[in-house]
């Protein structure tokens, strides 16, 4: 029985001594430097015909980097952020990169040590903060100062000296009212989410907008705060919404989950939906489909956005340079959640 070596793997050193240069003119022409026409042409040769490949941790570390990097989110069970994630993957699957995920709730209470360990130990070579607030300002703050590139998804807040990638809520709130006027509605009601929140103020701007244009005003009375983007807060709103006849003949809530919250309150309280009235919401979730009725929706484009925030995140780290804001357009999705006024709320709401 004959044994045969183990055929030794090519390395730098290999490829160096076949093409006839020094590791160090190899290692140039693999990180992409000067290297003379004929050298370049004998080391292409040579990797060519040893088979040689450069493994990703090799490059990563001639390049001082983890070939790694964070993503951070409140909470990863959140539907929203599924959806982003998935776009994030998809484009990492085409690099030699991995991926660490963080979620600053992940005990019940905001806990961000972790990401801090990230950037301080230089465990990442750059940051996805999707939906940060303004209690992740000195995360975000760290981060900066490190000089670690980091793209902020949908910021409750925006910050300087971060690449941004979000929605034209303020578009999207000009569509909302549009489609409500065109079904009648004279009379609307707004319910935000957090109070500080920049996507809510945009939205809410946009629906007050679209409203004037069709010379209608959103009364001051009539626009809320929910103070979180949770479905339990929609069904709070809901439960002081519905102790008095407000008299407006739709309801605009900020996001699904606040939506979804004040119909299962909305349904207890025997208010039909649409035919009393009609509800709208924002980020265009698979499960408002399935909400009873379903709701009218206007839609991010999320997964797309994860992928786009991902590849700024190389880029940045590839070429640092100018800040950027990539700024997607939503899309109204019109279901069962609104219908044209009755004749009868009509005149309640005008009354």
């Amino acid at each position: 029985m004959s044994i045969h070596p183990i055929k030794r793997k090519p390395n730098i050193s290999i490829v160096a001594k076949h093409a006839g240069v020094a590791v160090s003119t190899v290692s140039r022409y693999l990180n992409g430097h000067y290297v003379s026409a004929e050298a370049r042409s004998r080391i292409a040769a040579s990797i060519a015909e040893l088979g040689y490949s450069r493994s990703s941790t090799a490059r990563n570390l001639s390049l001082g980097r983890r070939g790694s990097i964070g993503v951070v989110v409140d909470s990863s069970q959140d539907p929203w952020f599924t959806r982003l994630l998935a776009g994030i993957e998809e484009e990492l699957s085409q690099r030699d990169c991995s991926l660490m995920l963080a979620s600053t709730e992940l005990t019940g209470k905001y806990d961000p040590i972790i990401v801090f360990e990230w950037v301080r130990e230089h465990k990442v070579d750059g940051l996805v903060l999707a939906k940060s607030q303004r209690r992740d300002r000195a995360l975000i703050r760290e981060a900066v100062n490190a000089q670690l590139p980091t793209v902020l998804i949908a910021p409750d807040e925006t910050a300087p000296h971060v690449q941004l990638v979000r929605c034209d809520n303020r578009s999207a709130g000009v569509a909302v009212a549009t489609h409500l006027v065109e079904l009648g509605h004279r009379t609307v009601a707004f319910a935000g989410g957090p109070a500080h929140s920049t996507d809510s103020k945009h939205r809410l701007t946009g629906l007050r907008e679209g409203l004037a244009n069709h010379d209608i005003e959103l009364h001051s009375e009539l626009i809320f705060s929910c103070g979180s983007w949770e479905a339990d807060a929609g069904a709070r709103f809901a439960q002081t919404y519905f102790e008095r006849d407000r008299g407006a003949t739709a309801v605009v809530l900020a996001n699904d989950a606040l939506a979804s919250g004040f119909m299962r309150v909305a349904h207890k309280a025997g208010v039909r939906i649409p035919g009393d009235l009609s509800i709208v919401g924002f980020d265009g979730l698979p499960e408002g489909e399935r909400l009873w009725p379903a709701l009218t929706s206007v839609a991010q484009p999320m997964r797309e956005m994860g992928a786009a925030a991902c590849r700024r995140l190389f880029e940045v780290i590839e070429t640092p340079g100018q800040v950027q804001t990539i700024e997607f357009p939503m899309r109204l999705v019109i279901r069962e959640s609104t219908a044209a006024v009755r004749a009868a709320a009509r005149s309640a709401a005008a009354g």
